[in-house]
């Protein structure tokens, strides 16, 4: 059977279904209602629009959460919908190559994974439970996204991770180039407010950075940065007044790394705005250590390596895998 066959016989039982659809929806508004809606067709699977609304649910119950009103999360949640949809489209295409390969998940690794995602983070049955309610999930939300997650994962280390190899060579001319950075480290203890931001619409993200600014303000007034940690961040560590511990240098994001730079114990950097939302950091202490030879950061180099060719790789697969793709969107 010809390709060009195989495309014409798919695009025709696609055009069967949307029609048998649409003549449901035509029959009267009883009928109507009772019936799903197509939003996105990728090679042989449908997108419904049932799927995009309970991928959307956990933004909508965080925004609920955080007393925006009906109309304004319809308008939020408008904004983010095509974001979503193209990212549920990559998740099919992840889906379909894991069933090509006869990848599967069973039921007792995520029971697994979900026992260490609790002791990683000291927490009860209860205390996860709790922590899926306010991101508007159900259990059984969460044990299929950990799941699909799973999944992912192994396509990806069967396409991506699997064919990635870090040399030697390549480990020395990265400590090479970046001798001065290796040469010493600083190690900063610190304190934080954090402030998130529910969503990326520019009128949120400023509402937010006016409130951080505010607390700056207050800051440079005298105000105590642990007492203002605990009425404002919301982050866990604000009941301890935003305590973060001692950090390497090297290991923090570099927004807050240059932030941080020249700073005292007892000062505190501008607002800062990170992947978590806009941050405030407090130096408590800050400690000097010596360098660290090139077989003593062979290993981390080579995460460091890995992570990034993984991206790279992985970015690639997903753009000739799109290419190959049927896809349809259907507003």
């Amino acid at each position: 059977m010809s390709i060009r066959f195989q495309m014409i016989r798919r695009r025709f039982w696609w055009a069967i279904m949307v029609c048998v659809v649409f003549s449901i929806l035509a029959a009267g508004p009883l009928q109507a209602e009772l019936v799903d809606r197509i939003v996105a067709i990728v090679n042989d699977d449908i997108i419904l629009r049932s799927d995009l609304e309970k991928a959307m649910a956990p933004m909508r119950a965080r925004l609920k959460q955080s007393g925006y009103s009906d109309a304004r999360i319809a308008l939020l949640l408008h904004s983010e919908q095509s974001a979503i949809l193209e990212q549920m489209i990559t998740d099919t295409l992840t889906d379909q190559q894991a069933r090509r390969h006869g990848i599967t998940v069973d039921e007792a690794e995520v029971d697994a994974t979900i026992a260490r995602i609790k002791q990683m983070n000291n927490m009860s049955d209860e205390d996860l439970l709790r922590m899926l309610q306010l991101e508007g999930m159900t259990y059984e939300m969460y044990r299929s996204h950990l799941n699909e997650q799973l999944l992912r994962s192994r396509i990806v280390n069967r396409e991506v991770r699997s064919r990635i190899v870090i040399t030697d060579e390549a480990v020395r001319a990265h400590y090479e180039a970046n001798r001065e950075r290796y040469a010493g480290q600083t190690q900063y203890h610190l304190r934080h407010i954090l402030m998130r931001v529910s969503s990326p619409a520019p009128v949120e993200r400023q509402q937010v950075s006016a409130e951080m600014q505010d607390l700056y303000r207050r800051l440079q007034q005298g105000e105590a940065f642990e007492e203002l940690a605990r009425s404002y961040s919301q982050a866990a560590t604000a009941r301890d007044g935003g305590d973060l511990g001692l950090y390497a240098s090297r290991l923090l994001a570099e927004p807050v790394r240059e932030a941080l730079q020249g700073l005292q114990a007892g000062q505190f950097t501008d607002v800062v705005e990170t992947e978590q939302g806009y941050q405030l950091f407090y130096v408590e202490e800050v400690v000097h250590a010596g360098g660290r030879s090139l077989e003593e950061m062979r290993t981390e180099i080579q995460e460091k390596l890995y992570t990034e060719m993984v991206d790279e790789r992985f970015d690639s697969w997903l753009t000739a895998l799109r290419q190959r793709a049927h896809i349809q969107i259907i507003n």
